[in-house]
């Protein structure tokens, strides 16, 4: 069975005590200096609350109060029997780590060193004994491993660390000075020791390490160590992984300076990943760095490293000639490789190969995905071994008229990946589902409970440990747990003689990355993102061919985190294959198959039978954000009252169209999922027939090219490349997304470029939109395409913004929620007293002449325990503020009833019940 990285301390003490009687040093170092880290973060841990309240107050004035709080905790924890005798236990694994640091740094970090340790080690290792400290058994239930990204993602090695002392020792020479060395746990549990071990070898005898997390507290030792540090005028240094806005690194040098250190004698150690200057929250603090081109992994990529490689892996191949490219720079996003060709002589004579060697990670971290190609052979490329940190596996050739490159997962033939899926589920199975235990490290549940918590506002915060995190652990905990591969979504693929193999195989999981997942099916939802026209056959085939069902809820949050998680990669500078905007759909749409499964996926198709021409009186329209839709977590997401609503329009006959400014692919996703014959994009400027699949700009030669080339040339905006006659653009990506400030807008509305556009402000975008252009005009032209008599007025239409009033105006019934904006109550349409969706509720029953879903032909559909909680919970806002008590009761009664229920999955249905999430598009009339 292939290891599960996130160990817990017993498993790491296995590891430690294995890895000592084959006498490697480097995979003992990694276990021990693991059960450290594990230890001190439960020693040091705070409480959730506790730990959200720092990081909310760290610049207030309150912050020395939350710090008092905090230390308090920690010392109060420390004082059980249970914490004392773990502590005794520590401090016996502390010193060995730092023995085997001295064992790593004086050249132990090859192969496996056979032969039992002796010495200060082996004395060790008796001491520490064959067994944990049992008392604290309990204490230490439930704590397990945070893989260390330097040495699991980075490509990281102890050279590394030796490298960068050696630089140290270049700028501070004297060695009488006393040094104190804190690592930034995770990476600086395992970075430290070594760093210490190294500076004592080359004389320096006064060295303490410690590490720390940024926003923990510390405790009364280490404080007292800090204190007796800075009356010896002794030099801290900070290290970590290489930051990228070196915000930890400043959080943890801003409490040394409150301690009375001065800016000059807190030094930053850590390798870069580019030559940029050093980040502007450390800039005032002196730096020793590493610089990309001088990391160990690329001396491992070059010839001379890859005939070592051969050597080792490959001992019967006498290399004849090996042709490689100069390997690039270590990368934050991904693995450092090198693709080489080598002519090889064997007992069978010469042979042409065609290699890749890979940084996999160091020690036993990088041998794991040795371990999962062995499980894997025949879906990923042949592994012909693992030495120092590199991985040495078979690519294919080039092709004529074919890159060798890998291809993404959606250039893939759906069913190689349904078949990957499944039979890396089958092959690497786990014996538990751990990603419960994983709170604090962006497991998917614990992303989906910061996305669906957005509906909760303020409250969110307090909520999240209550009702809500709890609520998504058990929605998507499994009962068939497995190494998931977590990389589906922009994987990669080869083509080969024996089909596809997938080559990022073990990228995804374990990694620095985060959105960690115990549940195969969440490697399918990430394929479907890539393949969304397959998504329901993709799922409906692992249903029966796994014989397990994927509730469509957990389905929901797959989807949703996904797509949250591609926004993330693309904010961070990830190359992904997708732009911001497509990812925003991906999150949206996921909430809408998943609430239009619940509440439209059983309406009979007959009930909507409609002429080509239907009467005049059928037709309805809707506003998008505001009214069928609000806000989740940055992205337009309906909620259950909307989708009523849009329920009792279906079901009582009536044809319903959208009408918003956003792009034409968002209206065609909703239009598809939802049912609707069709809607008005852009504000009116496109207009999109969902019968035909086909869109039509009714404004054309308006210049747009020329604002574009304008908006394009500002600073930090950027445009969304969906639109086709409006120009939307913002600043930032993700939740930092902001529409444009008042003065640039009047700037750019007031070139010659921006002639003939308005600009309409939102929140997070501007949107620039051609004169003359209206929903209504784009409504009239929509209808036409839809064979309506010439005049038809619809029957209702619901808006919230400006831009609604002219559709407001010329329909039979036009009206807004309460949360209209001033213009539309200054023109005098009817406002009805309740914001939101809510809102639209009243107004669909004023048309109907009762709630929405509360007569036989439109009643609300049963929902499941798991679905009742997850949809109350979307529903908290739909209401406004003054609605949210009752939302919160309603949610908390349907939290309550579902915890006595099971939320894993189980056998796959024979077909969904009424009422249950079908997760395909909904049929349209």
């Amino acid at each position: 069975m292939v290891p599960d990285l996130c160990a817990g301390v017993a498993e790491l003490h296995r590891g430690l005590l294995d890895a000592s009687v084959r006498g490697d040093a480097l995979d003992a170092y990694l276990f021990a200096a693991g059960i450290v880290q594990v230890c001190e973060d439960r020693l040091n841990g705070t409480p959730w609350l506790l730990s959200r309240a720092a990081q909310q107050l760290e610049d207030t004035a309150a912050r020395p109060l939350v710090r008092l709080v905090l230390n308090s905790a920690v010392a109060t924890a420390g004082l059980t029997p249970a914490s004392r005798c773990l502590r005794s236990w520590l401090s016996v694994v502390r010193q060995l780590t730092d023995a085997l640091a001295s064992a790593v740094t004086a050249g132990s970090y090859g192969t496996a060193h056979r032969g039992a340790f002796t010495g200060r080690v082996s004395t060790l290792l008796e001491r520490l004994g064959t067994e944990g400290p049992e008392p604290a058994a309990a204490l230490l239930e439930g704590s397990t491993l945070r893989s260390p990204s330097c040495f699991r993602s980075f490509d990281q090695h102890p050279r590394d660390v030796l490298e960068l002392v050696a630089r140290f020792i270049d700028r501070y020479p004297d060695r009488s000075r006393r040094l104190m060395v804190i690592g930034l746990r995770t990476s600086g549990s395992y970075l430290a020791p070594l760093t210490g071990a190294a500076l004592r070898a080359e004389g320096y005898a006064r060295v303490a390490v410690r590490t720390t997390r940024p926003a923990g507290a510390g405790s009364r030792a280490d404080h007292a160590e800090l204190r007796s540090a800075l009356r010896d005028g002794a030099l801290v240094l900070l290290i970590d992984d290489p930051p990228r806005s070196g915000d930890s690194l400043a959080t943890v040098a801003q409490g040394l300076l409150r301690t009375g250190f001065p800016a000059e004698r807190v030094v930053m150690l850590f390798a870069a990943f580019d030559d940029r200057p050093v980040p502007a929250p450390i800039a005032a603090h002196p730096s020793v760095v590493l610089p990309p081109g001088d990391w160990y992994i690329r001396e491992r990529l070059r010839k001379q490293g890859l005939h070592r490689t051969l050597a080792a892996l490959l001992p019967d191949h006498e290399v004849l000639g090996l042709s490689a490219a100069e390997p690039g720079h270590p990368s934050r996003w991904s693995h450092l490789e090198v693709p080489f060709t080598v002519l090889a002589h064997t007992d069978r004579g010469d042979r042409e190969m065609h290699l890749v060697a890979q940084g996999a990670g160091t020690g036993y971290f990088g041998r794991h995905s040795l371990a999962a190609a062995r499980a894997l052979d025949g879906l990923v490329p042949q592994v012909h071994g693992f030495h120092d940190g590199v991985l040495l596996w078979e690519r294919q050739p080039a092709e004529p008229g074919r890159s060798s490159d890998p291809v993404p997962t959606e250039l893939v033939p759906a069913a190689d990946v349904l078949r990957y899926v499944i039979e890396r589920r089958e092959r690497l199975p786990l014996n538990e589902d751990r990603s419960p235990l994983l709170t604090g490290r962006q497991p998917v549940w614990e992303v989906g409970a910061r996305l669906f918590a957005h509906r909760c506002g303020r409250l969110a915060a307090p909520l999240r440990p209550l009702l809500i995190d709890p609520l998504l652990r058990e929605l998507l905990r499994t009962s068939s747990a497995s190494l998931a591969d977590g990389h589906m979504v922009f994987g990669r693929w080869w083509h080969g003689p024996e089909g596809w193999t997938k080559t990022d195989f073990d990228d995804g999981h374990f990694s620095h990355l985060d959105l960690a997942e115990y549940d195969a099916a969440y490697d399918l939802a990430g394929a479907t993102q890539a393949l969304p026209e397959h998504e329901d056959q993709l799922l409906a085939d692992y249903e029966r061919l796994t014989g397990t069902r994927v509730p469509a809820a957990r389905w929901c949050v797959y989807g949703a985190a996904l797509g949250w998680n591609a926004e993330r990669l693309l904010c961070s500078g990830a190359g992904t294959g997708m732009d911001e905007a497509a990812a925003r759909r991906a999150r949206s749409r996921a909430v809408q198959r998943y609430l239009a499964g619940l509440y439209l996926g059983d309406l009979d198709d007959v009930t909507f039978a409609a002429s080509s021409a239907p009467p005049s009186q059928a037709w309805c329209v809707l506003d998008v954000d505001g009214v069928l839709e609000s806000d989740l977590f940055g992205v337009a997401a309906p909620s259950p009252t909307g989708m009523l609503a849009l329920r009792g329009l279906r079901a009582h006959g009536y044809q319903v169209l959208l009408a918003t400014g956003r792009p034409v692919p968002e209206v065609r996703d909703r239009c598809r999922v939802y049912g609707l014959l069709g809607g008005v994009a852009e504000y009116g400027a496109v207009v999109y027939d969902a019968e035909r699949d086909h869109c039509a700009p009714l404004v054309t030669g308006h210049g747009r090219s020329a604002l574009a080339r304008v908006l394009s040339g500002l600073p930090s905006v950027t445009l969304d490349s969906q639109y086709r006659v409006c120009l939307r653009a913002c600043r930032g990506c993700g939740a930092g997304r902001t529409a444009l400030d008042a003065r640039t807008v009047r700037q750019v509305s007031g070139g010659q470029e921006a002639v003939g556009f308005t600009a309409v402000q939102g929140e997070t975008q501007t949107d620039f939109v051609p004169v003359g252009v209206d929903k209504w005009t784009g409504l009239e032209a929509l209808l036409e395409r839809l064979g309506a008599p010439p005049g038809t007025r619809p029957v209702l239409a619901v808006g919230d913004s400006a831009t609604d009033i002219p559709l407001l105006r010329r329909a039979r019934y036009g009206c807004a929620p309460g949360n209209a904006a001033p213009a539309v109550r200054a023109a005098g349409l009817p406002v009805l007293r309740r914001p939101y969706q809510v809102g639209l509720a009243d107004a669909v029953g004023r048309l109907l002449g009762h709630v929405p879903g509360s007569c036989p032909v439109c009643c609300a559909p049963a929902l499941s325990p798991a679905d009742a909680a997850l949809t109350a919970l979307l529903a908290v806002s739909e209401a406004g503020w003054a609605g949210m008590p009752g939302r919160l009761a309603r949610f908390a009664r349907a939290r309550a009833a579902m915890a006595g229920s099971s939320g894993t999955d189980g056998p796959a249905a024979a077909a969904p019940a009424p009422g249950a999430a079908a997760v395909g598009p909904q049929r349209r009339s």
